[in-house]
């Protein structure tokens, strides 16, 4: 899938319709790449005379060569994108069971002088919104300078990644309540499925984690003098930059909290453990003193006191109640059953 955007004389983005390589002409802005063919990856090198990564290298590239000019002063960036995945939220607004909630995907960034060209393997939630929001053009952003298209798509990914943390810190409200309600908890809660939820958020918080140190390092790049060879672009970069240090701060904040949740409810699952544990222990002294004189009573002896006759079976069968009812009693007054 291809599209292309150009910019208006207003200097917001708009799309155009792209049935072949003739309709790839210079005016265009942003070329953004979706799972490309190759037929349509030979229309790019036709019309602009510009080489595209496959989506296989894309994963496979070196830390080294994730940021880089070429000789030919083209910029090069590869950065991580964080998607949910679809499935994340089903009906009732719990996760589904077995599925993967995030992945990472890595997405190139070829920077000409006069044009930017985008290449991914999926449709992405940031992507769709930077497009909003340089079609409405807000802020008065003269996006026919591709350098403001890139920093705009980098905003909108750490807009996404702040959303993303948001939601799993409203989250984990909702599990606190769960897990530290005694009633709840006792009753309603299932503290092994708590256990993997819990388990699946700190999966997107680490994903989470990773995208925002890539982030940094990309900024970082981009703040050197010669990277995007002007300083009009510093203040965006600094704010930036003081974004994704705040979003590394609550991220690092949520994987506490996480952990702390997890450490609860591991400890209310071995008190769960440990109570069934001492009811068995309990059991077979409740039984002992009965099978003890059922024992005895058994043996093939006429010697024994209350050995015969109805009544010495009442007062026997009553002993032996006695002494069953008895230590449940004490055990029940004790709580410990």
């Amino acid at each position: 899938m291809l599209e292309a955007f150009y910019a208006t004389e207003r200097g917001s983005l708009e799309d155009t319709t792209i049935n072949g390589g003739f309709d790839l002409h210079q005016d265009l802005v942003w070329i953004d790449l979706i799972a490309p063919s190759q037929e349509e990856q030979q229309w790019v090198f036709d019309a602009y005379n510009q080489n595209l990564p496959t989506l296989k290298s894309l994963e496979d590239i070196s830390s080294s060569a994730r940021f880089y000019r070429d000789d030919d002063g083209i910029l090069h960036i590869s950065t991580y994108f964080l998607t949910k995945n679809k499935n994340y939220q089903v009906d009732d607004g719990e996760p589904e069971d077995n599925s993967i909630l995030a992945t990472v995907q890595t997405v190139a960034f070829i920077l000409h002088k006069n044009r930017l060209f985008t290449m991914r393997g999926e449709k992405l939630v940031a992507f769709r919104a930077f497009r909003a929001r340089a079609r409405r053009n807000d802020y008065e952003i003269d996006y026919k300078d591709p350098t403001w298209v890139l920093l705009g798509l980098l905003e909108a990914k750490l807009d996404e990644l702040a959303d993303i943390l948001e939601d799993i810190h409203r989250d984990l409200e909702k599990y606190s309540t769960e897990v530290l309600n005694n009633r709840h908890r006792e009753q309603i809660l299932d503290l092994d499925d708590m256990i993997t939820r819990l388990a699946q958020l700190e999966d997107i918080l680490g994903k989470a984690q990773l995208c925002l140190i890539d982030l940094r390092r990309v900024l970082t790049f981009l703040s050197r003098p010669r990277a995007l060879g002007s300083h009009i672009y510093d203040a965006d970069i600094r704010e930036l930059s003081e974004d994704v240090r705040s979003l590394v701060e609550h991220d690092a904040f949520l994987f506490q909290k996480v952990r702390f949740l997890l450490d609860t409810t591991s400890g209310f699952i071995n008190t769960e453990q440990n109570d069934t544990i001492r009811r068995f222990s309990i059991l077979p002294s409740m039984l002992a003193p009965p099978m003890l004189i059922a024992s005895i009573y058994g043996m093939n002896t006429d010697v024994l006191p209350f050995a015969h006759g109805t009544t010495s079976f009442i007062i026997v069968c009553t002993i032996l109640v006695a002494f069953f009812i008895g230590p449940m009693i004490y055990f029940r007054w004790k709580k410990w059953i």
